[in-house]
């Protein structure tokens, strides 16, 4: 049985000696199947009830009311309870009597405080699991949305320029499936280059882009691919740049290096 809000209630009335045998029986099986969550759950609840609990002192019945639970009994003789002449003995309660029926009521105070509190505990437990699985989708929604941004951002910046270049380039060993796209503003001197089917790199590397400016490569910025190969990417902005000329992309160490030393695995020319 896969762990369900239901456990959890049955595990804060195991913890309360509680559960009805069906319910009991229901928790142990549960529990056979080796769920971490209501064993660690029946633990808390347990040590919580046992720091608020007050052991109420002892009361004896009167042989009055013994006498009367008896009588009302199926079977039992009306001659096993004879009722005594009542005296009116006025008598004033001991103070021993008065402490012994306080600490009656303060125990079943601290009872009713140790439920009302191990049940608010499975409430804010229940709710911090759903505020974890709230945050997981609120950071896919999140990465989705700066991907759209990104995108926006490209097109506004980059593709609406009047003077917007498009160049392809072509993978090369050790890719030669990868593809990519550079999107490029001789008045902006910067660009955006769209790539995929980039193979996944160590850690210690990352892929780095090159414009060609009068037949010498200038670093324009390292970028990573994400899982499925992918990248956008936009340029170091390079105002003291002639005129590109050619685009290339090569792996090097991660943050990147001044001239390039790693394998070309993209390169293009204006079109």
């Amino acid at each position: 049985m896969a762990h369900s809000d239901r456990f959890e209630e049955l595990a804060a009335l195991q913890a309360l000696g509680l559960p009805s045998p069906q319910e009991a029986a229901e928790l142990s099986r549960h529990l056979a199947e080796g769920c971490s969550i209501c064993e660690e759950l029946i633990a808390d609840y347990r040590s919580a009830a046992a720091t608020l609990s007050v052991e109420a002192p002892p009361r004896t019945p009167s042989p009055e009311l013994r006498g009367k639970i008896l009588a009302s009994l199926p079977g039992t003789p009306s001659l096993a309870f004879r009722r005594e002449p009542s005296r009116p003995v006025p008598r004033a309660i001991s103070r021993r009597e008065s402490e012994r029926g306080a600490g009656w009521w303060v125990a079943a105070a601290a009872a009713i405080l140790a439920a009302v509190l191990i049940w608010d505990d499975a409430r804010i437990r229940r709710q911090r699991e759903d505020l974890r699985s709230r945050a997981g989708q609120l950071s896919a929604e999140l990465s989705s949305a700066r991907a759209e941004a990104a995108r926006r951002d490209l097109r506004v910046r980059v593709l609406e320029s009047d003077d917007v270049k498009v160049l392809y380039l072509g993978g090369k060993d050790p890719q030669p499936s990868a593809r990519a796209k550079v999107f490029w503003s001789e008045k902006a001197k910067t660009g955006m280059i769209l790539a995929g089917n980039l193979a996944a790199l160590p850690p210690d590397k990352q892929y780095e882009l090159w414009v060609f400016s009068e037949g010498k490569p200038v670093a324009a910025g390292v970028f990573d691919a994400d899982p499925s190969g992918r990248a956008l990417f936009e340029s170091t902005h390079l105002p003291g740049l002639v005129a590109a000329q050619n685009f290339a992309v090569t792996i090097e160490p991660r943050g990147g290096v001044p001239q390039p030393t790693g394998p070309i695995v993209l390169v293009g020319t204006q079109s």
